[in-house]
């Protein structure tokens, strides 16, 4: 009988490999509810586990499979004692999809940008040098109110009769902090990032740099704050100083392209952040815009051209670019995309006389 036995495995062996190599392709070709449905059906085993196999299907899940201990007897029939059949799935975990769902949800307790996890996640981003590069902005925790404190402007801002620069989504805040170095009496600078760990490191960065007084940076998503922002800014009340700054100018510069179609209406420049900006600007004041997504500036540009009663294009086509950038001072995207010797498109407009409802 020995004989014989040794014999069948010797055929059988080969079939199980080629079997099991099968398994593991289609495992990794199938569709989600494929693999789930398969998670459910394979037989259970009360075997204890000596180590797991894990099978994706590149859309972000992992299934693991506890195997059965290889036993000194198994040896002598070959790894094929180890059966796909006898797998036990002990685990499904999500990476992507379903914790990019938990990051969308609004917290009851905090907004975004002034969660106390904030600093440990920042901690850690600022470790591995890597930092989450898009965000939803329609999702329901972006939609909420940025927290400030009870006295923003006056405690963050020494002079309030200042002009006002704003830059809207000012990342880690580089371009702010250089030209708030260079210029610091010509403005009140003012930084809006959605991102809450970009905006925490670029808090870090300013107080680091001891340009407080004349700079500050808002974790905040401009589509629901601004127009609170630059009223708080602008404003006065009767116990408060006679003057405020205006909004002189205003930059927006390499924004979250969301190549996706379905994914444009999450661009920053919208119809209401540019009457929002009519409402605030004075004449004359300035809108500087650039990117290295051409089709990005173009929208960007159209959002403001459809507005012309308020803001007059420095070009009359469409066709034409600024050549330069006209602060002198690039951001950080900027150099990096010069330097590998990338075009850069830009596009300036004037703040018109026309008053603004």
């Amino acid at each position: 009988m020995k004989g014989p036995t040794r014999y069948s495995w010797s055929l059988l062996s080969p079939l199980m490999l080629a079997g099991s190599s099968f398994f593991w392709t289609a495992a990794k070709t199938t569709s989600k509810r494929s693999l789930s449905v398969f998670a459910e059906a394979a037989p259970r085993s009360s075997l204890p586990l000596s180590g797991c196999f894990a099978s994706g299907n590149g859309s972000g899940k992992t299934l693991a499979f506890a195997v059965p201990p290889f036993r000194a007897a198994d040896r002598t029939q070959g790894c094929a004692t180890h059966r796909l059949s006898t797998a036990t799935p002990i685990a499904t975990e999500s990476h992507s999809k379903g914790s990019d769902k938990n990051e969308n949800e609004a917290d009851p307790e905090y907004s975004p940008w002034n969660d106390p996890r904030v600093a440990e996640r920042a901690k850690k981003d600022n470790n591995s040098h890597r930092s989450r590069q898009h965000v939803n902005p329609l999702a329901r925790k972006f939609q909420q109110p940025t927290v400030l404190s009870d006295n923003w402007p006056v405690d963050v801002f020494d002079d309030l009769s200042k002009p006002i620069f704003l830059d809207i989504g000012c990342s880690r805040g580089g371009f702010l902090l250089d030209l708030a170095s260079q210029r610091p009496g010509d403005y009140n600078y003012l930084g809006l990032e959605i991102r809450p760990i970009i905006v925490h490191h670029a808090q870090e960065r300013l107080r680091n740099r001891k340009l407080e007084g004349g700079l500050d940076f808002v974790g905040c998503n401009a589509n629901v704050d601004l127009e609170r922002l630059l009223t708080l800014l602008t404003s006065t009340s009767e116990n408060q100083e006679a003057t405020r700054g205006n909004v002189e100018m205003v930059t927006i510069q390499f924004p979250d392209p969301h190549f996706k179609a379905r994914h444009a209406k999450r661009r920053v420049v919208t119809p209401e952040l540019v009457q929002t900006l009519a409402r605030f600007m004075p004449e004359g004041a300035t809108v500087f815009l650039q990117s290295d997504v051409q089709l990005v500036l173009d929208e960007m540009r159209l959002q403001f051209r459809e507005q012309a009663e308020y803001f007059q294009d420095a070009h009359e086509s469409v066709e034409e670019y600024i050549p330069e950038n006209i602060l002198g001072i690039p951001t950080e995207r900027e150099i990096s995309v010069l330097e590998r010797d990338l075009p850069v498109f830009r596009a300036t407009f004037t703040r018109t006389g026309a008053k603004a409802v």
